[in-house]
């Protein structure tokens, strides 16, 4: 049993109108009936916003001093909850949350995921509610068979690192094609510089981590164009369900500073294979 170092969070804010906001959303994480973690979505580490249509990416690092303890072994339904909440009027429609946790022992741990919400969050009654428990899932195994997928790409801050190329995701297992998916616009802020994203990626024949770590079996990320994308951070989770809510994720991919893309081999390498994620 350890605790976790980490919490991170993605979330997409609806692109119908009024969905934005200007307020401080905060995250909540409570075991064993005591409130181990509270804070605001937009603290260091935040990248993106609250805006309409678009999306952010929260890391909260816990530093020894703080002395916050949220044990690895107890995340079941009965030993952990979390809510996402907000301190301002200023109605906000998140339509994708999804956190995880990362300890040294267990490495990276998925602990809620909500897709397609209809949340209308505000401290004004007349709008929405001040806060709402995220929808839990428990962490995948490798025998779990992954019937879609959740790619997390965060772009650096810094010139020339965004793109208006599209990227693409395709997954071998054993030498068959178990995905393969070109991203294109979305309402999101899509790969420019400081910008998180976060999209969901079909599955075309179900797989699991077990064979994604066997030979002939690989993740590539790549891209189609010649203007350069420069991504800070990656991560590819598997879902258990495409059609109904999943109830079980797990992390295939956690990739910082992955180089940059591009068809141009001037400016870098038009595909990566990605490590997968320690288990």
């Amino acid at each position: 049993m350890g605790s976790f170092k980490s919490i991170s969070a993605v979330v997409r804010t609806s692109p119908e109108r009024f969905s934005g906001t200007f307020g401080k959303p905060w995250i909540l994480v409570n075991q064993g009936g005591i409130d181990r973690l509270q804070c605001s979505l937009l603290g260091p580490g935040a990248v993106g916003s609250f805006h309409r249509g678009q999306t952010l990416y929260c890391y909260r690092n816990f530093r020894p001093e703080e002395r916050v303890e949220i044990l690895d072994d107890l995340v079941g339904p009965e030993d952990l909850y979390i809510r996402l909440g907000t301190t301002s009027s200023d109605m906000w429609r998140p339509e994708l949350i999804l956190v995880w946790g990362w300890s040294r022992e267990k490495g990276t741990v998925p602990l809620a995921l909500d897709l397609g919400t209809q949340l209308k969050l505000s401290a004004d009654k007349k709008e929405g509610v001040v806060s709402t428990q995220v929808r839990r899932v428990q962490p995948g195994d490798r025998e779990m068979a992954i019937r879609e997928l959740l790619l997390v790409a965060v772009t650096y801050n810094a010139p020339y690192s965004g793109t208006d190329d599209p990227i693409w995701l395709r997954v071998t297992v054993g030498g068959d094609l178990a995905a393969n998916h070109v991203i294109t616009d979305t309402p999101q802020t899509d790969l420019e510089i400081n910008s998180s994203n976060v999209y969901r990626i079909p599955v075309e024949r179900p797989f699991t981590r077990a064979e994604l770590e066997a030979e002939e079996s690989e993740v590539r990320l790549g891209i189609q164009g010649s203007d350069m994308w420069v991504p800070k951070k990656i991560f590819l989770f598997g879902l258990d369900a495409a059609e109904e809510p999943p109830s079980r994720v797990v992390s295939l991919v956690r990739v910082y500073d992955p180089g940059p893309l591009s068809i141009s081999p001037t400016e870098g390498v038009s595909a990566l294979s990605l490590p997968l994620d320690a288990p």
